[in-house]
C-alpha cells in the first residue's frame, strides 16, 4: 500500500492486477469479469464503480501494461553509464524489456496476449500507447546504427518491429516454456549487428 493512496485506489489496483492475470491468461474474448471480481475480493456489480464496462477495463489493463513496461525498458537505458559500450547500451534495452515482459505481474503478459485480438475500437484506443513503447524502441536502435551496433541495410521501423515481436515472443504462461532469457538477449544483439 502506498502512503496516502485511498481506499478507491487501492480498490483500482487490486482489480486491474486481477484482470491483468485473467486476460494474461484467457486473453480478451476468453476472460470473464466473475473471475477478475473474485479474484479482486469484489462483487462483480463492484467493478462497474470503477470500470463501467468490461472495454473500459481491457483499455486500462492495456494501458497499464505499456505504460509499465515502457518506463522499466527507459529505466534499465537510463542506468547503463555513459561510458559503457553501445553494445551495452543496446543489450540494457532488450534486457530491461524481458524484465518488464516476465516480471512477477501479468501486465506485459496481458498485452501481448490480447493485442491482437482486440476489437477494432480499443486496438484504435490502444495504438498511442503502443506509438510511445515504439518510440522509445526506435530511439534506442538509432542510438545503435549511430554507434555501429545495429545494422543499416534495414529500415529501423521495420527492425523495431521485429525486434519487439521476436521479444513479446518469449511471453508464455506455462513455466515449463520458460527460454533462457540471457540466451535471448545475447541471440538478438548478435543479429542486430552489422554485417
Amino acid at each position: 500500500m502506498e502512503i496516502g493512496e485511498t481506499k478507491a485506489a487501492r480498490t483500482r489496483r487490486r482489480i486491474l492486477e486481477a484482470s491483468a492475470h485473467e486476460f494474461a491468461l484467457h486473453g480478451y474474448g476468453g476472460a470473464s469479469l466473475r473471475r477478475i471480481a473474485d479474484a479482486a475480493d469484489l462483487k462483480v456489480g463492484s467493478l462497474a464503480f470503477h470500470f463501467p464496462s468490461k472495454d473500459d477495463l481491457v483499455a486500462a489493463t492495456l494501458a497499464e501494461g505499456v505504460d509499465s513496461a515502457r518506463a522499466a525498458l527507459e529505466e534499465a537505458i537510463a542506468a547503463v553509464p555513459d561510458d559503457a559500450s553501445p553494445a551495452d547500451h543496446l543489450r540494457a534495452a532488450v534486457i530491461g524489456h524481458l524484465a518488464a515482459l516476465h516480471a512477477s505481474d501479468d501486465r506485459a503478459a496481458a498485452v501481448v496476449r490480447m493485442v491482437e485480438t482486440l476489437p477494432p475500437h480499443l486496438r484504435a484506443a490502444h495504438v498511442e500507447h503502443e506509438r510511445g513503447f515504439g518510440r522509445v524502441w526506435l530511439s534506442v536502435l538509432e542510438r545503435g546504427r549511430e554507434a555501429g551496433v545495429v545494422r543499416g541495410d534495414v529500415d529501423l521501423r521495420v527492425l523495431r518491429n521485429l525486434v519487439v515481436g521476436a521479444l513479446n515472443s518469449t511471453s508464455t504462461t506455462s513455466p515449463a516454456a520458460a527460454p533462457d532469457l540471457e540466451a535471448v538477449t545475447g541471440a538478438l544483439v548478435v543479429l542486430l549487428a552489422p554485417r
